[in-house]
């Protein structure tokens, strides 16, 4: 019984320095881009139901389909319409409590704003009307500031974003 006991502490004994002289492994690399789940809804912005809303508000067609694409971690799409752009971007924050602090930081940095209630998590509208507001992890920004004036500028911002957040 005593030869087993020794053996089985010899084997616990090269398990454990087996163990401690294997290189630990090497730091995850940097994330550089959002995960696929949140790749996927940050571009449900280019959906077709949230174009719909952008062209029946804007109440003209688009000159050429939204095309989205991603630089780093915000998501861009474009509604081009005959004169100028509805900018619609989504900023992905690894957290919520990031996320929070990049809407404040787009927030205090924005004179003359209205908070708004009811839209995502926080949201404020800025005089030139561009909406952000931030569900979870990500924050909207839809910025009508380069549509002519012939357009309801305000009218699309709040179609825009409401479509936005129904596919959220």
């Amino acid at each position: 019984m005593m030869r087993a006991v020794m053996a089985a502490c010899a084997v616990l004994l090269a398990i454990a320095i087996a163990a401690a002289t294997v290189p630990a492994r090497p730091a995850a690399a940097k994330v550089t881009k959002p995960n696929a789940a949140a790749r996927e809804l940050a571009a449900e912005v280019c959906e077709e139901m949230v174009g719909d809303a952008a062209v029946d508000a804007a109440g003209e067609e688009l000159v050429a389909p939204q095309q989205g694409a991603w630089s780093g971690w915000r998501y861009t799409c474009p509604y081009q319409f005959d004169g100028g752009t509805l900018a619609v971007n989504v900023d992905v924050f690894r957290s919520v409590p990031a996320a929070k602090q990049g809407f404040t930081k787009v927030r205090d940095k924005t004179t003359g704003r209205t908070r708004l209630y009811g839209i995502g998590q926080q949201a404020f509208q800025a005089d030139d009307l561009t909406l952000v507001s931030r569900k979870d992890n990500f924050v909207l920004t839809v910025d009508p500031t380069a549509l002519p004036d012939r357009f309801n500028r305000d009218g699309m911002v709040w179609a825009t974003t409401l479509a936005v957040f129904g596919c959220w």
